[in-house]
């Protein structure tokens, strides 16, 4: 007998494919719950989160009360009265005694109509402002007469609130019209 040689008949064997994509879909569904989780997280803590305040300070500042005297010529006037007491009350000093001249030393305008007001508001009796003999000052210079000098303690502690003093004396000449002067400089 002869032997007949056998047809070889082709097997098909399935390919592998190269690399396994389970670990791909793996970190996409884990990338996608952290997303999500993040995301709820934001919106959530938008919701819940309260309103931040922020305190604003009060400031007191003084009022004038008009008060109305009677003129012997004409209608009446209208006369500002301090609402803050005028007398010092760890000096005993009444600050309504002492006449006071304010003048601008910096040459910017309205610095002495504001030293006015901080000094009528606190009872100070202002009988003048004006423009100092030049616009050099770079700090507040406070002058009393010599027969007033009590009252400088006082004026320097009102005004270092506001301003930056420079120089306080007692030398202002007696025949000045003010019991004080004030120069107001930059």
């Amino acid at each position: 007998m002869e032997e007949t040689p056998l047809e070889v008949i082709p097997t098909f064997t399935p390919q592998r494919r190269q690399g396994n994509r389970k670990p791909a879909y793996l970190i996409l569904a884990i990338i996608i719950l952290l997303l999500l989780f993040l995301g709820y997280k934001a919106v959530s803590s938008q919701k819940s989160s309260t309103p931040t305040v922020t305190p604003t300070p009060i400031v007191a500042t003084p009022t004038l009360t008009p008060t109305s005297i009677p003129s012997p010529s004409g209608p009446p006037t209208v006369t500002p009265t301090p609402t803050v007491n005028p007398v010092d009350k760890d000096s005993g000093l009444d600050r309504s005694q002492l006449t006071v001249t304010v003048q601008n030393g910096s040459g910017i305008a309205g610095v002495a109509a504001k030293a006015v007001s901080v000094l009528k508001n606190l009872g100070y009796d202002v009988v003048g402002s004006g423009n100092a003999d030049n616009f050099n000052y770079t700090n507040a210079k406070i002058q009393v007469k010599s027969g007033k000098s009590d009252f400088l303690a006082l004026l320097k502690k009102d005004l270092g609130f506001s301003y930056t003093i420079g120089a306080a004396t007692s030398d202002l000449s007696d025949s000045f019209s003010s019991d004080a002067l004030v120069i107001i400089g930059q």
